[in-house]
């Protein structure tokens, strides 16, 4: 025959199917509603429902199942707070203290309503039992439950569905704390990013006006310390010469510069200032080694690494901005907040480069307005000059040889003068560079009386700021050539590799310009190679002819 469970066993298949239902979902109306349903269906009841309550001036209905038509259909006005809870017996029987276990019998007011109104039909029913939901003494609710027929529950049920009402009032509070506690942490991100945001902003504001890269730098990292410390660890890193390098740090005692180069860049190493220079994006990363010896401090951090450049020219990288803490990060809205900081950099270090360009437009127009006031005026004059003194060398007895020795050095000196004046005002015409490098190098020397030779790579692949920078270096040191070193011939040799590119300018004659480093010429040479982040050298020894030497980056 077969056995029937006990109702211990019973009992306790009731506890456990409703334990597992209230574990089945994460939201505290479908929960209950599941548990519900399970209960009655497990205790073979028809009718129930659930209020919630925070405090006895309202209550809510969060479930019910197989409610009466009378109640079902008139919810609005039976069903939901009116009066606080002097609207509902069982409710005011537990704020007012009387209701602190189960009880069998309690007359329902919303169904005597519904019966002496003609509000529909109630099944037969007119009283329900009322299990309290409570959990330390604290009121959660109530739970009712009814069935036609039956007017009380064994003092068994009665046990059992204060062990059921407990189970639910626990599951309740833990819900309610876990949507408290995900609530204010969302409050607490979303009031970090509100901050985060507006600090970006100030420091946008801050290095908005500022032309001087180091002091660029140094600002940003100054203002990311004081607005944003929670990322207790920075780096500017830039990309110099064809080589990462570390320009600024920040830790904890405040921003430094430094100088620090990595050698190589590729991907074969774990490194993430490296994947985001090189893949254009955004790379996280924890505890990862990173080939500076400066940035040692973020080796065991929870680091980011973001991408410097312009979206509208993604090809020039200017380099990667690194910053690192010991919290982990909080996702794609800080990330966000993050890039946004980023590209503020971005558009300082772009903001600086359209002031140079600016600044070298201002001194190239200044240099056209010369030259044309240099052809109309002094030009005119000093050919006039010329002429003059070719025609007062005919009127003058040859005899008289000190005035004819004075015309003579007039006309020479007119005629170096004027040979001179040619050669500024041809340099400083507009468009000077459109025919190349080698070509502009080789018409200068002509104009101003020196046979050059030049041996040079077929396709010299230099940027114009470059091209324009070693142009006037070139005519400067063969305006020395052509003035000073006692010779008119003067050689170029250029040389390109995949790093550098490097131009000598060599001459014969007499040598030991070295004395003369300080003149305005050769300092001229030297501030315009390392404006390029390169390297200038002189070689002019005494009766051995000079040497100059440049050796630039090569930015392609």
């Amino acid at each position: 025959m077969p056995t029937h469970p006990s109702k211990y066993q019973k009992a306790l298949q009731i506890q456990r199917e409703i334990s597992e239902t209230l574990n089945k979902s994460t939201d505290l109306q479908e929960m209950l509603q599941l548990s519900l349903e399970r209960l009655l269906d497990l205790m073979e009841l028809e009718t129930g429902w659930i209020f919630l309550t925070e405090d006895e001036t309202s209550y809510e209905l969060i479930s019910s199942q197989h409610l009466p038509p009378a109640l079902e259909n008139n919810r609005e006005q039976l069903m939901y707070c009116n009066e606080g809870y002097t609207d509902c017996a069982c409710l005011q029987l537990y704020w007012e203290g009387y209701m602190n276990q189960a009880v069998n019998h309690v007359k329902c007011a919303r169904l005597e309503e519904a019966t002496d109104n003609d509000m529909g039909e109630t099944r037969g029913l007119t009283h329900h039992a009322s299990i309290p939901l409570t959990i330390r003494g604290k009121k959660i609710g109530l739970l009712n439950l009814a069935s036609p027929g039956r007017r009380r529950f064994h003092e068994d049920d009665l046990v059992l569905l204060e062990t059921v009402a407990y189970q639910i009032g626990a599951a309740v509070e833990r819900t309610r704390l876990h949507l408290q506690q995900t609530e204010e942490e969302v409050h607490a991100i979303a009031h970090y990013l509100v901050d985060a945001y507006a600090n970006a902003e100030k420091i946008n504001r801050q290095i908005g006006n500022i032309l001087n890269r180091s002091e660029l730098f140094h600002k940003f990292m100054q203002e990311l310390h004081d607005h944003l410390p929670a990322w207790t660890n920075a780096a500017i890193i830039t990309m110099e010469q064809g080589r990462l390098t570390a320009q600024f740090c920040l830790d904890h005692h405040g921003p430094k510069e430094v100088f620090d180069v990595e050698q190589a860049i590729n991907l074969d190493q774990p490194d993430i200032v490296r994947q985001a220079y090189i893949q254009q994006h955004m790379i996280q990363g924890h505890e990862q080694p990173l080939h500076f010896v400066s940035l040692k401090d973020h080796a065991p951090l929870y680091s980011i690494a973001l991408p410097l450049f312009m979206p509208e020219r993604p090809e020039e990288m200017f380099g990667v901005l690194l910053l690192s803490r010991s919290a982990v990060l909080c996702g794609h809205l800080e990330i966000g907040m993050l890039e946004v900081l980023a590209n503020h950099l971005s558009m300082g270090i772009e903001r600086l480069r359209l002031h140079q360009e600016w600044e070298a437009l201002l001194v190239d127009k200044e240099r056209n307005r010369l030259a044309r006031d240099l052809h109309d005026s002094v030009n005119q004059k000093l050919f006039a000059l010329s002429l003059t003194s070719r025609g007062l060398q005919g009127l003058i007895d040859e005899k008289e040889h000190t005035t004819m020795e004075a015309v003579l050095e007039l006309q020479q000196l007119s005629k170096e003068a004027l040979t001179d004046m040619r050669g500024l005002i041809w340099q400083r015409r507009p468009g000077h560079l459109d025919q190349g490098l080698i070509s502009s190098l080789t018409e200068y020397a002509q104009k101003i009386g020196v046979e050059l030779s030049i041996e040079a790579p077929d396709d010299l692949d230099l940027k114009q700021s470059c091209q324009e920078a070693l142009w006037r270096i070139g005519q400067e040191a063969l305006n020395n050539i052509h003035k000073h070193a006692g010779t008119s011939k003067a050689t170029i040799i250029m040389q390109l590799d995949p790093y550098d590119f490097t131009m000598r300018v060599m001459d014969e004659g007499n040598g030991g310009a070295i004395e003369k480093r300080q003149s305005l010429g050769l300092r001229s040479m030297k501030e315009r190679a390392e404006e390029l982040q390169g390297f200038f050298h002189m070689n002019s020894k005494k009766g051995e002819g000079t040497t100059i030497t440049v050796r630039v980056p090569v930015h392609k």
